[in-house]
């Protein structure tokens, strides 16, 4: 059962938080969140929600629940310099060429 609250307000910056957990007994990860970013981009893992909070504008603002048969992984951002976004974007290209007909350029090295 989904605990909704509609109407809530959004916590300050400096306040918000959140808080991903495992238990081993269940080998389940459970997630609270009052980060709007967070909540929107969590929704979809979790599969068994327990709270979800909802501003006037019927936006996600808070989630809490478990993240069933799921892996969190957490990784630094990856960074790429100007010459290997440009390398990354012709092979994008390329491959999107490919897949649409376009068999005139088959080479995908760099």
């Amino acid at each position: 059962m989904t605990e909704v609250k509609q109407g809530m307000k959004t916590a300050p910056q400096e306040e918000r938080e959140t808080i991903i957990s495992y238990d081993r007994q269940t080998q389940m990860w459970h997630i609270y969140t009052d980060e709007p970013k967070h909540a929107r981009k969590y929704e979809k893992y979790v599969t068994s929600p327990q709270r979800k909070g909802y501003n006037s504008a019927s936006q996600l603002i808070m989630l809490e629940g478990d993240i069933d048969k799921g892996v969190v992984t957490i990784m630094k951002k990856r960074c790429l310099t100007e010459k290997q976004r440009k390398e990354n974007g012709l092979r994008l290209n390329k491959s999107r060429s490919f897949q649409n007909g376009d068999t005139s350029d088959r080479d995908f090295s760099m």
